[in-house]
This record gives C-alpha cells, sequence and structure tokens, in this order.
C-alpha cells in the first residue's frame, strides 16, 4: 500500500486522495495491537516521500498526521464521524455525541459543544501511546457530557 508501485498506478488512474487509517485500539486489552514507535517512523518516512514523488496526490494518515496537525484531526478539526443513528462523534473511536445531524445541519454539529470543549481544553493534542489520543483520554472525554 506505500510501494512506489502501487500509488504509481493510482495515480494514472486520476486518483487525488488517499487516506491511510492505523489500527486504533478500541479496548484496553487491544491496546498492544497498534504499531509502535520504530513501525510508526518507517511509516512516516515512507508517506513524506510518498507526498513528495506524487504532488497530485493529497495523501491523509489518520491517526499518523496528528503530530504534524497540532493533534487530533478529528472532532471537528477536519474530520468527524456520523453514527447509524446521526449521532456526530468526535470519531469512530470515541463514540461519543452530544448533537445529531438529522435534527441540526453539518454546521451546527461542527460547533458543537463537545467539540468546542475537546478543541478548547487542549484534549486533542498530547502524546499517547498505540493509535488514539480521544481513546486514551476517554475519561476526560466522558466528563464533559456528564458520563
Amino acid at each position: 500500500m506505500l510501494s512506489e508501485e502501487f500509488i504509481s498506478s493510482l495515480s494514472q488512474r486520476g486518483c487525488k486522495a488517499v487516506i491511510y487509517v492505523e489500527y486504533v485500539p478500541v479496548t484496553e486489552e487491544s491496546q498492544d495491537l497498534a504499531i509502535g514507535d520504530p513501525e510508526r517512523e518507517r511509516f512516516s518516512s515512507a508517506l513524506s516521500d510518498l507526498r513528495q514523488n506524487h504532488p497530485e496526490i493529497v495523501f491523509v494518515s489518520f491517526p499518523g498526521d496528528e503530530k504534524t496537525s497540532g493533534g487530533c484531526i478529528a472532532a471537528g478539526r477536519g474530520f468527524f464521524h456520523i453514527n447509524s443513528h446521526g449521532g456526530a462523534e468526535p470519531c469512530p473511536f470515541s463514540p461519543y455525541s452530544d448533537i445529531n445531524v438529522k435534527t441540526s445541519s453539518l454546521k451546527e454539529a461542527l460547533s458543537s459543544p463537545l467539540f468546542m470543549a475537546l478543541q478548547s481544553q487542549n484534549i486533542l493534542s498530547g502524546d499517547h501511546v498505540g493509535g488514539c489520543v480521544l481513546f486514551e483520554k476517554k475519561d476526560q472525554v466522558e466528563a464533559l457530557l456528564g458520563n
């Protein structure tokens, strides 16, 4: 998926965006399955080369781009997840919502109290182990909702 041949074939077919999603643990028991720092560094280096060699394609690494984008790119900072019931969640790995897109606009969802609190209280940044800062800070996220 990171090979020059694969990305070149996508480019030749007119691909304009590639999104890499790392495994993100959803339970404490699965945290050891997330890639470690050595693997993340190799992936980041290979992705950097692809970005340089293929400026015609936008590459997004989730959650890998957190360090270069000032923290988690979810929670309304570019992305958010809509669950099967219409709830606007910070991301699929942080399944909490305080607004529903069935009864509000996407613009209103982007400005939900939960998303604004996550951004203003600096919960989306900081070092963490494994895949997802929101998963690791789930107690803080739940506290924002009064759970």
